[in-house]
């Protein structure tokens, strides 16, 4: 009974990360849309520089998350 317990616990593991990712997307969304709004009196320079920020951050939280849940380093070869 233990050992079937165990088991299925370890089955579900990828659940973990699909839920915080699906519970962090709305956020960014929401802030992105409200970005969007607000800037569109502005310059587009202004839109895209936030916008840019807004993309880099939601990618370095997902990748840092991963790889911490995971223990596998994701390196980049871009110079």
């Amino acid at each position: 009974m233990l050992l079937s317990l165990v088991l299925h616990t370890y089955s579900m593991r990828y659940v973990l990360p699909a839920a915080v990712m699906m519970g962090t997307a709305p956020t960014y969304v929401l802030a992105w849309g409200a970005w969007r709004l607000l800037s569109a009196l502005l310059p587009a320079r202004f839109y895209r520089e936030l916008d840019d920020r807004f993309y880099t951050i939601y990618q370095s939280m997902v990748l840092f998350f991963f790889e911490r849940y995971t223990g596998v380093q994701v390196l980049n070869d871009a110079a």
